[in-house]
């Protein structure tokens, strides 16, 4: 290849990577009923407090008590990444002082996600829900930018069609992602999975694979190609739809981060999130 295409392609995933941001921010915007420019302040912009009937309170039965984004890239106007935070008014004023320590890029930090665990933990009365976490990473792919998984799984994943699909599980993941569900299948049973929220016109959320029980007793030793070779399918679906895909990962899935890295993947955001059940 010659230095000037080379330049050509590298100009062209920067500027993929920026639309896809734009687009990205685009649909937090939105779902956190923000500014975009919030997002990019170069500090928190603590919204008002989440009151219990809001939308962005309550979805699937849980009440959202904290919620924090920090992009950590630059946005088109403003040199300094930002952050918002969504507090529900339980929490609001020893969160604030916390969030008041740090700027958003230098927040994510073990000390302050030790403390910021505590003050959620005796500031909210009824037990969170399960999957609360301090300190997530949301990741991004853009076309230019993502490495097809050409290994073994490659023919044996198929998607899952609404209009022929009759195993029981297959049509509960299709009630649950509208962008499309991917499968391994083993004499008829679903062995493992990965889905597509179709969150907004812009974004679709990336769920990460999962193996069924059957799964986890054939696959010893396999699980993180099939992982991969999920990950790309359902990425490629994405892009087809033309909707950039995010996946939002814990700190301690390493083996899930590698492989989104492995394919391209990019970080996009830092994030906590907190919930109850709903009263």
């Amino acid at each position: 290849m010659r230095v000037k295409d080379t330049i050509v392609n590298v100009d062209t995933a920067r500027r993929e990577s920026e639309n896809a941001c734009a687009r990205i921010d685009a649909h937090y915007a939105t779902a956190l009923d923000c500014q975009v420019s919030d997002l990019h302040a170069g500090e928190w912009r603590s919204l008002v407090s989440l009151a219990d009937d809001s939308a962005v309170s309550r979805s699937n039965g849980l009440r959202q008590v904290l919620y924090l984004l920090a992009p950590v890239h630059a946005g088109a106007r403003a040199p300094n990444p930002g952050g918002v935070a969504l507090l529900a008014h339980e929490l609001r004023v020893p969160i604030e002082r916390l969030l008041n320590s740090a700027q958003p890029r230098d927040f994510f930090q073990p000390a302050r996600l030790t403390q910021l665990d505590r003050l959620v933990r005796d500031g909210v009365k009824r037990p969170l829900a399960p999957g609360c976490e301090p300190r997530l990473c949301v990741w991004y792919a853009t076309p230019a930018r993502f490495t097809p998984y050409r290994g073994p799984w490659i023919d044996w994943i198929d998607q899952l069609d609404p209009h022929s699909e009759t195993n029981p599980l297959g049509r509960s993941l299709l009630a649950r992602y509208a962008g499309g569900v991917f499968v391994v299948r083993i004499h008829d049973s679903i062995i493992a999975y990965a889905g597509l929220r179709a969150s907004s016109g812009l974004v679709w959320e990336l769920t990460p694979p999962q193996l069924t029980a059957s799964g986890y007793a054939r696959l010893v030793g396999q699980q993180d190609t099939l992982m991969r070779a999920l990950l790309a399918r359902a990425t490629r679906a994405a892009h087809e739809a033309e909707r950039i895909p995010i996946c939002t990962t814990t700190f301690r899935e390493v083996q899930l981060r590698r492989s989104l890295v492995t394919l391209g993947f990019r970080h996009y955001a830092h994030a906590s999130a907190y919930a109850t059940a709903a009263a």
